[in-house]
């Protein structure tokens, strides 16, 4: 009886490791691309290298904002994680309750994720001090490792919004005074946006949080995007 018993924990545990084992053989051992990379969202922007004119995709502007903590946080700090960037207020009466609800649900999903973070920037920067976002955050129980709560100077977020195609500005006839998308970007670890296509071939750009059927796909995409960020890690690795 005691030996059926190893025996039996000894197939559940198989049963529960042998998927993530295959998944790491693939990511790190192929020499191929297995899976369908996201595409990039925004217009190519032209750059000079080496005295020549190239096009890369389009990159999110550059920021100097400030965590819970008071330390900068910017895109180029940024650039060795992946992350989904929302916009919300704490005294938001509306939507940001549920979009964070959602959003924590994410981070708990994929808190052991290498390279994965959630990045939230308020619209109200005067009264979302990091202290004050130090508290939400506690409150809320986000967690300091995975997610990141940002505020700063308050025209350098409107105008990071409308360079991620996201809207953020104060009406003072909405609920609160302020007005935000309920949508959010999956932003790669060089500050690109990235997406799937819907089944009409067209570049979703975004995903609204609060759909239950598009927040399983942003789960899917951001599966899809570690895999090529470890698959990017490991070909680094190999030209070292």
């Amino acid at each position: 009886m005691r030996n059926k018993f190893f025996s039996d924990k000894a197939v559940l545990i198989s049963l529960l490791v042998l998927p993530s084992f295959i998944y790491i053989v693939f990511v790190y051992l192929q020499s191929e691309v297995f899976f369908t990379p996201l595409d990039y969202v925004g217009e190519k922007q032209v750059v000079e290298i080496n005295g020549r004119r190239d096009t890369i995709a389009y990159t999110i502007p550059d920021f100097e904002l400030y965590d819970t903590d008071s330390n900068v946080v910017s895109r180029a700090s940024l650039d060795s994680n992946f992350y989904v960037l929302s916009f919300f207020f704490s005294t938001c009466p509306t939507i940001c309750p549920a979009m964070n609800f959602h959003l924590k649900a994410i981070q708990d999903r994929f808190k052991a994720l290498d390279g994965f973070k959630l990045v939230s920037i308020s619209v109200d920067p005067e009264k979302d001090t990091p202290s004050r976002l130090r508290q939400y955050q506690q409150e809320g129980n986000y967690s300091p490792s995975n997610w990141i709560f940002l505020t700063g100077n308050q025209d350098e977020i409107y105008d990071l919004a409308k360079g991620v195609y996201l809207n953020a500005f104060e009406d003072q006839t909405a609920p609160g005074g302020f007005l935000h998308s309920e949508s959010v970007v999956l932003v790669d670890w060089n500050g690109r946006i990235r997406s799937r296509r819907d089944d009409s071939g067209n570049i979703v750009g975004s995903y609204d949080v609060l759909e239950a059927t598009i927040l399983n796909d942003l789960e899917e995409d951001i599966r899809v995007l570690h895999a090529e960020y470890e698959k990017e890690k490991h070909n680094a690795r190999k030209y070292e």
